[in-house]
C-alpha cells in the first residue's frame, strides 16, 4: 500500500473559521464550479448569492497561491464537503463481504464474537447427567488504520475559474482512498483466515487445483452455497472444470455443454460452477506502482486471491470508518509542491473464532502474487 507524506503537515479545521458548513451556499456553487455546471442552474442558490460565492472561491485561491494558509485550509474544507458524501456512499460496498458500521469520531471500534468453551459432550455415566458445552460472548477493541488521498493544487488556475484540474483531484482522491479502504480489508481478510488456528478452509497453491478447490467448496457449502469472489485471473481457472466425461463404449468423450461456451463467449467468466456462484471483482490498475517485473501496472486489489463467502450465515467480516474526512495542506515531501490531503480512519476485522466461515483460495503463480 502506497503512502501519501507532506512536509509541514497543517491540519485545516485549526486555520478555518467554521463559518462554512455543508449546507453553505458557497459549497454547492464550489460544487458546481467543479463539475463545469451553470451557476444560474441552481435550485438552492439565488444568482446573487451564486455570483457572490464565486467571487469568494476565486479570491480564496488568489491568496492561497500566495502562500495565505488560512485560504488553503478554507478550500480544503470546501473540497471535503464535496467529496465526502460520495465517498461515504462507496465505503458502504464494503459491506460486500459481510457489515459496515460508519461510526463517529469520538465513537470506540469493538468487535464481538462468540466462542464455545467447556468439555464436549460425552455419552451420559450411570447416574450422571451428561456435560455441555457453553456460548461465551467476547468483546474486544480493533486497531484502525489511516489511509489517505490528495493531489497538488493549482491555485493560479482556479483563481481565473478554471476549475477542470480541481475536478480530476477531487475525483482521483476519492477513487485512492476507496481502493486503498478496500484494499485494507482485503489483505487483513486473508492474513486472519491464514494465521488462524483451529478450524480453517485456506487453500494455496501455484495454479488452481479442482479437486482442492472442490474440497474447500464443500467445507463452505455446509454453512450454506458458496459465492466465489476475486479477479479475472482466479474466476476464469474455473471454466476449464466445467466440462463433463462419458464413456461410450470403450471410449471415453470429454466435452462442454452449449450454454456453458455461450456463457463464457459472452462474459468471459463462467456464472457458476457445481451450485457455487462466481463473481469477479472488478480490479483497475494503481498507476502509481509498477510490478516486481517493472513491466506493468500493478492492480488494486491482489489478483491471486478467492474468497469463498456462504449464502444465509452471518459473515464473522466486520468492517468500520470512523469519523469523516480529516483534511492537511501542507507540501509534497518529495517535490515540495503545495498539495491537499484527505485522511480517512478505517479498521477490519474477522470474528476471533469464526475464521472457519470464509474460505480463501490462493494462487501462487509468479506474476500474480
Amino acid at each position: 500500500m502506497y503512502t501519501f507524506e507532506l512536509n509541514n503537515a497543517k491540519k485545516d479545521e485549526l486555520y478555518v473559521s467554521g463559518n462554512i458548513k455543508k449546507t453553505s451556499p458557497v459549497v454547492e456553487v464550489f460544487s458546481a464550479m467543479v463539475d463545469g455546471r451553470e451557476l444560474g442552474s441552481l435550485k438552492k442558490v439565488n444568482s446573487v448569492q451564486a455570483d457572490k460565492s464565486a467571487k469568494y472561491i476565486m479570491e480564496l485561491n488568489s491568496k492561497a497561491a500566495m502562500g495565505d494558509v488560512n485560504a488553503q485550509c478554507e478550500l480544503n474544507t470546501l473540497r471535503k464537503f464535496v467529496i465526502e458524501p460520495v465517498l461515504a456512499e462507496e465505503m458502504k460496498l464494503l459491506s460486500i463481504f459481510g457489515t459496515y458500521r460508519a461510526l463517529g469520531f469520538g465513537e470506540t471500534i469493538e468487535a464481538e464474537t462468540y466462542k464455545h468453551v467447556g468439555i464436549e459432550a460425552k455419552a451420559q455415566a450411570e447416574g450422571l447427567d451428561v456435560p455441555f458445552g457453553a456460548i461465551k460472548k467476547e468483546k474486544y477493541q480493533v486497531p484502525t488504520q489511516i489511509v489517505s488521498g490528495g493531489y497538488a493544487v493549482n491555485y493560479r488556475q482556479a483563481a481565473l475559474g478554471d476549475m477542470v484540474r480541481e475536478n480530476e483531484g477531487m475525483e482521483e482522491t476519492r477513487k485512492m482512498i476507496r481502493n486503498k479502504a478496500a484494499s485494507y480489508v482485503l489483505d487483513k481478510v486473508v492474513a486472519s483466515v491464514k494465521d488462524a488456528s483451529g478450524v480453517k478452509y485456506y487453500y494455496e497453491n501455484a495454479g488452481l487445483v479442482k479437486a482442492s478447490v472442490d474440497g474447500l467448496l464443500k467445507n463452505i457449502r455446509r454453512f450454506g452455497k458458496p459465492n466465489v469472489i476475486g479477479d479475472y485471473s482466479i474466476i476464469t481457472q474455473f471454466s476449464a472444470w466445467a466440462g463433463y466425461a462419458e464413456v461410450l463404449g470403450s471410449k471415453d468423450v470429454i466435452g462442454i455443454s452449449q450454454k456453458v461456451l455461450d456463457e463464457i463467449m459472452e462474459y468471459g467468466v463462467l456464472g457458476k460452477y457445481n451450485g457455487s456462484i462466481l463473481s469477479e471483482l472488478p480490479n483497475t490498475y494503481d498507476f502509481t506502482t509498477r510490478d516486481a517485473a517493472g513491466t506493468n501496472f500493478k492492480t488494486v486489489f491482489p489478483q491471486n486471491v478467492g474468497f469463498v463467502v456462504p449464502t444465509g450465515t452471518d459473515s464473522p467480516i466486520n468492517t468500520w470508518t470512523r469519523g469523516g474526512l480529516t483534511s492537511f495542506t501542507g507540501n509534497d515531501v518529495t517535490t515540495g509542491e503545495i498539495m491537499t490531503r484527505f485522511d480517512l480512519e478505517v479498521a477490519a476485522d474477522v470474528a476471533r473464532g469464526q475464521e472457519y466461515k470464509i474460505g480463501i483460495i490462493k494462487d501462487t503463480t509468479e506474476g500474480l502474487a
